[in-house]
């Protein structure tokens, strides 16, 4: 059968965050044809496409295949399927690739999708400036979650709180999804959910299937830490640039690299930043109007420039700093901060 190769391509582009890196789960690190969708899957999402023009059962080694398919420089391909292989023709170019005519992935898991209802505006933008907020400690499984009830999608990592409202409510009850599936799904123009068990399915425009797996628990009440009444704390414009420049030397900590973070400390009518890694450390001091009992405090330096992009304003008391932006509220506790 012939089929167009960018076709392809683009849809192993799209299921490739389902692999996983290591193939503790059989064929999980391979691309798994089922009918006219390629799929993959690693235990905490799966992610399935349609491919034009291709109607195969199967999986075949993801690596071995995208990366012969993006040497190709021809728009269109042949493939021959054959009794424990699948042949790719590209004018001259001929591979061979092993291919496994049973799909062994525990798919069945993921079980069937329900009705699919429209996804409120700001869902994405919502889950993005809430994830970073999340705990890396599994001890607390709940925290590592983001909360998405009715209009509000919430994160905690017990030391801050994010809360994002929409203007409409999310079609189903209230899930929490682990941060690391939202940093995958948030890269999806999605538009339409369905409520699973045990899993949530989100699917975009050309059809693109995003499924993770959905915490159960108990989220904890906030609201009683969003009130927070003080001193008003400005940040100068020149905070955003000295952030940027402490992210060369900011670190994760030892459960998320992904997440660097850095320490602010306000006093003496002056901000000052600090980050440090194994290469050196940073610090840089800018000027604030505020005079009172010094404040001290550790965020995530990402969340924190975006934060300074919305609003430069933020209430220091009852030990805690509370950012408000149109939609959002910030909660940083000032007090028990890891050094």
């Amino acid at each position: 059968m012939k089929i167009n190769k960018a076709d392809l391509q683009k849809a192993l582009e799209k299921v490739k965050p389902g692999l996983a890196n290591k193939e503790m789960i059989e064929q999980s690190t391979s691309f798994a044809f089922m009918g006219d969708r390629v799929v993959t899957y690693n235990d905490e999402i799966s992610i399935s496409h349609p491919v034009v023009g291709l109607n195969i059962n199967g999986a075949v080694q993801a690596q071995a295949l995208y990366s012969f398919l993006s040497k190709i420089k021809r728009e269109e391909i042949e493939i021959e399927m054959e009794e424990n292989q699948v042949r790719i023709t590209s004018g001259k170019a001929k591979a061979g690739l092993v291919f496994e005519h049973e799909v062994k992935l525990p798919v069945e898991e993921i079980g069937e999708i329900g009705k699919w209802k429209k996804i409120p505006e700001g869902f994405l933008e919502a889950l993005k400036f809430c994830h970073t907020c999340c705990s890396k400690d599994m001890s607390r499984p709940v925290l590592t979650c983001v909360y998405v009830d009715g209009k509000k999608v919430q994160a905690s990592d017990s030391y801050q709180i994010v809360q994002y409202s929409l203007e409409n409510k999310i079609p189903s009850k209230g899930f929490l999804i682990p941060a690391s599936a939202v940093s995958a799904l948030t890269k999806y123009a999605v538009k339409e959910i369905s409520e699973g068990s045990g899993w949530y399915h989100f699917k975009t425009e050309e059809g693109t299937i995003f499924s993770t797996r959905v915490f159960n628990g108990q989220f904890p009440d906030i609201e009683r830490f969003l009130e927070v009444e003080g001193a008003e704390i400005n940040f100068p414009k020149t905070s955003i640039s000295a952030l940027d420049r402490a992210k060369v030397f900011a670190k994760g900590d030892s459960l998320a690299e992904d997440f660097p973070t850095v320490l602010v400390e306000i006093k003496d009518e002056q901000i000052k930043f600090s980050a440090q890694d194994k290469s050196g450390w940073f610090e840089e001091t800018v000027k604030t109007t505020y005079k009172g009992e010094p404040v001290r405090f550790q965020t995530g330096i990402d969340f924190l420039g975006e934060v300074l992009t919305q609003t430069t304003d933020c209430v220091f008391g009852q030990n805690r700093i509370k950012f408000t932006g149109q939609n959002w509220i910030h909660i940083i506790s000032t007090s028990d901060i890891k050094e």
